[in-house]
């Protein structure tokens, strides 16, 4: 997961039979009971009028139902067959069997919303994964074939193809940027099998980071929240697609999370073009910048953007001169304010097109131009953790000097720095998140190149916290320090 460190929030996605299913957006309708139980055409046009301006969403969601679909799949699932004597451990005469693995059918469901009408769906990754084909169920109750025609599970959206003799009915995509907190929303799914379910409410948050993944950028709503909804879209009050049911925090209520429209749009494209996602990537490291680290590496508190913590070598990044320590505060001229903004808006930009970057650095902003590459597959880097001991401890760490032996144990391209190989426990390092392992090579600004620097610059620190950039597992990320 280029690498950014945030703060993660457990969440659950729901489903029914083996699948994950997802969050259906709800809010409530209200609407007035006319009294009379036989009105003339006036009383009951002047019911209408009340009606449509106390809110009502019947006409609204008699529309949209026959955009909305309920997909099935049914997969083959290997599973390992207990052996007689692990079910009848007493029975000591059983003979010695080898356990057999198995095959059993799973089945599951979820929603989708049908965005054109020569038949393509737009739903969840998790409700088709690892599946070709699936059943469609229209509103009408008609059975069609689906065919996955790609997924993208970085974002868990995914995009099915349906046959059909006749233009289906489709939903319209809108602008999810144009949601404010307090709109109105409705979703339409198919919780627990029912189909063309209603709820409606209101969006709650918009840049919801919640520990799915490194694109995370969630509308948030007051959601009733049901197995079988996965999938299923959140309308605006214009009756247009602005979000994708996924996602729910587990035990909590009136909490729901959907994928803006707007993102779903670049990866619909690309899925219906080529069946897989292709992303920019500059070869950086970006982090969160809090209001400490910024004061230890003299950010001016009113600098905005993704603080970069690490670098490919022979990257993008690296061969046109961004360093470590730079804030990126602005890509193609679109400001960057966080660095999940800079990963979107890289990860948006056309693999071999120039990507002008301004940048903080050193009290001054300047403009580099990189050139976005294809994002690779995220790899997973081992490391060896014997480490030989030191006797050297500072802030409950013990240190030695980086050799090139350690340095190849712990899949470091680096030549210098120190290295630690033990964190006490409670101490001020272990709080911050320092692990055995990590190799130290800045304190605030200032390089560390072996232990009597690292001891020096600890000594020239004043105030209660300083930063250090660590590497770890051949990525660098800065993390503060409170003595």
């Amino acid at each position: 997961m280029i690498h950014s460190r945030s703060g993660q929030v457990q969440v659950r996605t729901l489903a029914l039979g083996t699948l994950t299913g997802a969050l259906l957006v709800g809010f409530i309708q209200t609407g007035l009971q006319l009294p009379a139980p036989h009105p003339t055409p006036a009383r009951a046009d002047s019911g209408q009028q009340i009606r449509q301006e106390m809110g009502t969403f019947a006409k609204l969601a008699k529309d949209l139902k026959p955009s909305v679909v309920n997909i099935a799949v049914e997969k083959v699932v290997l599973e390992q067959q207990q052996d007689l004597a692990s079910m009848f451990p007493f029975q000591m005469q059983l003979p010695q069997q080898q356990a057999q693995p198995y095959k059993r059918r799973s089945h599951g469901q979820g929603s989708g919303a049908i965005i054109s009408p020569d038949g393509f769906i737009i739903t969840n990754n998790h409700v088709v994964e690892g599946v070709k084909t699936c059943r469609v169920t229209l509103s009408d109750g008609s059975e069609l074939e689906g065919k996955v025609v790609g997924t993208d599970p970085k974002t868990d959206l995914a995009l099915v193809k349906v046959t059909s003799a006749k233009p289906l009915p489709a939903a319209q995509l809108g602008d999810s940027e144009a949601l404010q907190v307090g709109d109105w929303v409705m979703a339409i799914g198919n919780p627990f099998g029912l189909e063309a379910t209603v709820t409606v409410g209101v969006l709650s948050g918009k840049g919801r980071v919640i520990g799915a993944g490194m694109y995370d950028d969630f509308l948030q709503t007051d959601a009733s929240i049901n197995p079988g909804n996965s999938g299923g879209p959140l309308f605006n009050t214009a009756g247009q697609i602005v979000g994708i049911n996924t996602a729910i925090i587990p035990n909590a209520q009136g909490i729901g999370f959907s994928i803006p429209v707007n993102m779903a749009k670049d990866i619909v494209a690309q899925l219906k073009d080529k069946g897989h996602v292709t992303r920019g990537f500059l070869g950086v490291g970006v982090q969160p910048m809090t209001n400490k680290l910024k004061t230890a590496l003299n950010i001016p508190s009113d600098v905005r953007g993704g603080l970069i913590s690490s670098l490919v070598d022979g990257g993008p990044a690296s061969k046109a001169g961004l360093k470590v320590q730079d804030v990126v505060t602005s890509v193609n001229g679109k400001a960057i304010l966080s660095d999940r903004e800079l990963l979107a808006e890289v990860a948006r930009t056309p693999v071999g097109k120039p990507a002008d970057l301004e940048v903080w650095r050193a009290g001054s902003k300047r403009h580099v131009n990189v050139t976005v590459v294809e994002r690779p597959d995220d790899q997973q880097v081992s490391q060896s953790q014997e480490l030989p001991a030191d006797d050297t401890k500072l802030l409950g760490v013990s240190i030695r000097p980086l050799t090139p032996e350690i340095a190849t144990q712990l899949s470091s391209s680096s030549s210098d720095g120190v290295v630690i190989i033990d964190v006490a426990r409670n101490s001020p390092a272990a709080r911050a998140g320092l692990q055995r392992g990590d190799i130290i090579h800045k304190i605030n600004t200032t390089d560390v190149h072996n232990p009597e620097q690292f001891v020096n610059a600890l000594k020239s620190q004043q105030g209660d916290s300083f930063a250090l950039l660590i590497e770890r597992q051949g990525s660098t990320t800065f993390l503060t320090i409170e003595s």
